[in-house]
């Protein structure tokens, strides 16, 4: 089994070397660097190719236009032909034993039907501590909505894919929008796949003030069509009502934002999402204000 570690990277020449330290010192090297740049204007290119030169580890590099992080992992999650993905981003480090962590689990589920991959626990890197809360047991096995959304399992989480299952699910892609929320394949993944939940930390992360966390709400503004989407998906079967309340919202208030006809892919087709999204058409229009507001100040 090899491990494909996924770094969608854009603009972040002065992270990456902290997270290529990592890799070189695992202590188990049966994994390939995919570095997919998406556009990057800096000098990210010229430093993997030092990287490269160094021979200390298997690196394919991969340059695409500007077209956001979830593009950017398209492309790799494409390309990749290792039995499993580990998405790590450019800011991020894993720990010395993630791969091999990671390859001792596959041993001891890869008969096991039914399962997408494994939940591992991220780590900040300032203070050490679990992002988050850690799963109710360790080591257990369930699936994204009920653990992660159900049970309100909160905070990141290094999540590590079996390659065949995310080639089924590729991440939508909307013409001119470059931000869209993962859990909108994760919940997707879901409805057929279990994951195993186990309480060890592999990732060490944090949250730079140009990051996507940090400029969250701007971003799903900008990719309107992108957060209906994520509203959709969140009103799925199996999810409980107050998320489902939740995605309504969320559709509701993007759907503002848009100035075209609403996809085929985002119209609603269950009687739920439609009586959902039409008790809460005001508290859409409510959040949507609120929200911009927010932005404009400066404030999110």
């Amino acid at each position: 089994m090899k491990v494909t570690i996924l770094t969608p990277t854009y603009n972040r020449s002065h992270t990456l070397e902290r997270l290529y330290n990592s890799l070189i010192k695992q202590t188990n090297n049966n994994f390939e660097w995919m570095i997919v740049d998406d556009g990057s204007k800096d000098n990210t290119e010229s430093l993997v190719k030092q990287f490269i030169n160094d021979n200390k580890i298997n690196i394919e590099y991969i340059k695409k236009e500007n077209g956001g992080k979830h593009t950017a992992l398209n492309v790799g999650i494409k390309e990749t032909k290792n039995e499993m993905i580990f998405i790590v981003d450019s800011d991020d480090f894993i720990t010395e034993d993630a791969v091999d962590i990671i390859s001792c689990y596959y041993e001891k589920y890869k008969n096991e039907k039914g399962i997408c991959g494994f939940s591992f626990l991220k780590a900040n890197t300032q203070t050490m501590e679990v992002i988050g809360q850690k799963y109710s047991k360790d080591e257990y096995r369930d699936n994204y909505i009920n653990c992660r959304i159900n049970k309100n399992v909160s905070g990141d989480k290094a999540e590590v894919y079996y390659t065949d299952v995310l080639k089924k699910y590729p991440f939508p892609e909307y013409e001119g929008e470059k931000f869209l929320s993962e859990d909108v394949v994760w919940i997707e993944v879901a409805k057929k796949y279990d994951t195993i939940y186990i309480n060890k930390i592999i990732y060490y992360c944090e949250y730079l003030s140009d990051g996507l966390t940090s400029n969250d709400k701007k971003m799903k503004f900008a990719s309107s069509l992108g957060s209906m989407h994520r509203g959709k998906q969140m009103m799925s079967n199996k999810i409980n009502l107050k998320t489902k309340i939740k995605g309504a919202i969320i559709y509701n208030c993007y759907k503002r934002e848009i100035n075209c006809s609403v996809p085929r892919t985002l119209k609603l087709d269950r009687l739920i999402e439609k009586i959902l999204v039409a008790l809460t058409k005001w508290l859409g229009i409510i959040y949507h204000k609120k929200w911009k507001k927010s932005i404009n100040r400066g404030t999110i």
